[in-house]
């Protein structure tokens, strides 16, 4: 099994019931296909770089996912004909420092960072402030 990544673009004109139908199917085409998925990260609605079939902003969406090579050119051909997605990427992670690199990257993602405590002690300050 390899490790893989997966940055695919929405198109931002579909209501947030439809993003998450067609980032379902995009989860569904990589499992289906015998990949294991290891994290997910929506990035959420962001401004690109420039125009994609005329859209200015895309609803980006990163999956982290195990799988055998042979099934990434079917994983591609179904997002290719996807007319959801303005752009995919597959990014293959080979090498042992690119492995240590994925799994640092799975655990940022499945283990966000807590808030500093400068900013905990400003939020229970603000909220003591706000009782009073």
């Amino acid at each position: 099994m390899r490790h893989y990544e997966n940055l695919v673009i929405v198109k931002p004109t579909l209501t947030e019931e439809e993003i998450k139908n067609s980032i379902a199917a995009v989860e569904e085409v990589i499992t289906s296909n015998g990949g294991e998925i290891a994290a997910r990260d929506a990035m959420g609605i962001r401004k690109l770089a420039y125009p994609i079939a005329k859209n200015e902003r895309g609803y980006f969406y990163v999956i982290y996912y195990t799988g055998e090579p042979s099934t990434i050119s079917e994983i591609e051909r179904r997002f290719r004909i996807n007319e959801e997605l303005l752009r995919f990427v597959t990014i293959k992670y080979d090498t042992k420092r690119e492995v240590t690199a994925w799994n640092q990257l799975v655990d940022k993602v499945n283990n966000p960072k807590k808030a500093p405590a400068k900013e905990v002690v400003a939020t229970e300050e603000a909220t003591e402030e706000a009782d009073a």
